[in-house]
């Protein structure tokens, strides 16, 4: 690569002000949320789908790495430039260009966070429901990237169930929208919507995304319970599901993040508490108290230590103060972690938590685990300090552990924060021979391999 000639060229596609070899940004662009790093040769911010395109016309002529990015919470990996290349940042492509209240649609670009999103509708009695934990720095292009997930998945599902159509640069540094329509069945041709959608960037970088949006229910509270152990919470969240609660998030917490929770936050909780079960139920106000009152009943019926209901938002905001905490809390207590994402069938859940305590206790490591009960999906968090290499080894023969158990119990090595790079080497663990259809397909559209690679495979 001929160094000066590319950095002149990036200038003229989006001007000086917005490209940067300084080795302060290119630091700054070396990491995400997770424990891999990677140094960029450029950083861009381009404005338009346009420069994007010129961008990735021009790596491909040089054969150069294009890695995509917008906010950088990512927790595998994903933006992080681990063959260098040219960082696309398109954190200044935030712009909410229309909220189609008639169609509830929303058409947005991709550096736009999920939770000025959701200001901006909620002011329209509208939400985006899939939000992600981090939404209040989350962009909705890397979040469509790896289909993000977040609390209120056991109800609405992930990212990728409410994109309707999206505007793609391709690898070869074509423009096309995947589907525009704002009609909500749409069966012409491939869905190379739901193909883009979790492709972390591999096979085209997102410029804008046609998002369905839902009204905003008229009532939203919660409830917390406590229990003895975290076979007692899954069983909770069961009976929850099963007799028609309905909730639109089911969050577990096991006592190591109770204890961490505390510390860092000075709430307290029942000291014979295993763990602990948080809901929330929306909707319609008389059928959010109703279901409350059905939550109370499984509590008592399956032995809750302790519980309370929220009645007010302040109430609501209270109780879900613990769990909001629960990853800054955990973090503080060692200078290194790991976040998981493992994810298996509910029925499996208990199964999965009593494997991580066992690996904890293997390599006398401390494992807390949070999470998504209502869908099966748990971040345990692997605590070490970097600074000593013994605890780091066992930090990474932790995560394989966990990992098998996950697959073992019929699971995936990813439910919400995607493979990236942190989790290449169990993919083929999982998916086999299908892995070959993938590549074949990356191949077909990037045939240079010059987007985002050493993702995902």
């Amino acid at each position: 690569m001929n160094f000066e000639k590319v950095h002149e060229k990036l200038i003229k596609i989006v001007g000086e002000e917005n490209v940067s070899v300084d080795v302060m940004d290119l630091i700054c662009y070396s990491r995400d949320a997770s424990e891999i790093v990677g140094l960029p040769q450029f950083v861009t911010w381009p404005l338009t789908a346009e420069q994007v395109s010129e961008i990735v016309k021009l790596a491909n002529e040089e054969k150069i790495p294009v890695v995509p990015r917008t906010a950088g919470t990512s927790l595998s990996g994903g933006p992080v430039p681990v063959n260098g290349g040219i960082v696309v940042d398109l954190s200044k492509m935030n712009t909410i260009i229309e909220i189609d209240e008639r169609n509830f649609t929303a058409l947005v670009e991709p550096g736009v966070v999920v939770a000025e999103l959701n200001e901006q509708l909620e002011r329209r009695g509208l939400f985006f429901p899939p939000t992600p934990a981090s939404d209040i720095a989350a962009a909705i292009g890397g979040s469509i990237a790896v289909n993000a997930g977040g609390i209120r998945a056991v109800k609405y599902g992930v990212i990728g169930d409410w994109v309707l159509g999206l505007e793609v640069v391709l690898p070869t540094g074509d423009i096309i929208w995947t589907r525009k329509t704002k009609a909500r069945k749409c069966v012409s041709g491939y869905d190379l919507t739901k193909l883009m959608v979790g492709s972390e960037g591999t096979l085209g970088i997102i410029t804008k995304a046609l998002l369905a949006v839902h009204p905003l229910p008229e009532a939203r509270l919660s409830a917390l319970a406590y229990f003895k152990t975290v076979e007692e919470v899954v069983e909770c969240v069961y009976e929850a599901i099963r007799r028609n609660v309905d909730p639109s998030a089911a969050e577990l917490m096991d006592r190591y993040t109770l204890i961490a929770v505390s510390k860092y936050t000075g709430l307290s909780f029942p000291g014979e508490a295993g763990a602990a079960v948080l809901f929330e139920v929306d909707g319609m106000r008389e059928s959010v108290e109703r279901r409350l009152i059905m939550l109370e009943s499984i509590f008592k019926k399956l032995g809750a230590i302790d519980y309370q209901i929220a009645k007010t938002p302040e109430e609501n905001a209270f109780i879900w103060k613990s769990r909001k905490a629960a990853l800054a809390a955990i973090a503080s207590l060692r200078p290194s972690f790991i976040t998981c994402d493992a994810t298996v069938p509910i029925e499996k859940l208990s199964s999965l938590l009593n494997g991580i305590e066992k690996i904890a206790r293997r390599y006398d490591l401390l494992i807390p685990c949070f999470g998504h009960a209502g869908d099966g999906n748990i971040h345990p968090m692997i605590l070490f300090d970097e600074r000593e290499k013994s605890e780091v080894k066992k930090a990474y023969k932790a995560v394989e552990d966990i990992v098998r158990v996950t697959l073992e119990l019929g699971g995936t090595i990813t439910g919400e924060h995607g493979v990236g790079a942190s989790k290449i080497k169990f993919i083929e663990a999982e998916h086999g021979v299908t892995l070959e259809v993938m590549k074949r397909i990356k191949k077909t559209l990037d045939p240079n391999n010059i987007m985002n690679p050493g993702k995902v495979f």
